[in-house]
């Protein structure tokens, strides 16, 4: 990314094992309770990422770097332009599992900036909602 780059971090303490959180992370059926309304999610390395939001976006991108229960990245584009890289690290803690997101966009202004931090704390609110009603099998 060039230095007109700009990051949004959130990190959130999940009542959930590792493996729960990936397979939100990973399950398009439960990316779709708080990602977005519709995703599609091949979750390979090279695989397609589509996330089409409620208000009519549209991202499309590809995935990265898979390492099972630890690490998921993935870019995505904006249809008007613009591509972020969007980084998932999961750690163990004793309480659950520590989720840290990074979105690194560009170009970005402040007000995209601030922007996208709050939709990534409401996101992550929303998957910490869908992790209590997962069953464990």
């Amino acid at each position: 990314m060039s230095n007109l780059a700009h990051t949004v971090k959130r990190t959130v303490l999940l009542d959930a094992p590792p493996d729960r959180v990936w397979e939100a992370l990973v399950d398009p059926a439960l990316l779709s309770e708080w990602l977005a309304p519709e995703v599609e999610l091949d979750p390979r390395e090279g695989g397609e990422v589509v996330c089409r939001f409620a208000d009519g976006e549209e991202r499309r991108g590809e995935v990265a770097v898979v390492e099972e229960a630890e690490r998921l990245a993935f870019t995505w584009r904006r249809e008007e332009g613009g591509e972020s890289w969007v980084e998932w690290t999961l750690d163990a803690v004793a309480a659950g599992t520590r989720l840290t997101v990074i979105e690194t966009a560009t170009p970005a202004g402040p007000m995209l900036l601030a922007a996208g931090g709050a939709r990534w704390a409401r996101r992550l609110a929303s998957l910490d909602l869908v992790l209590g009603r997962l069953v464990l099998a």
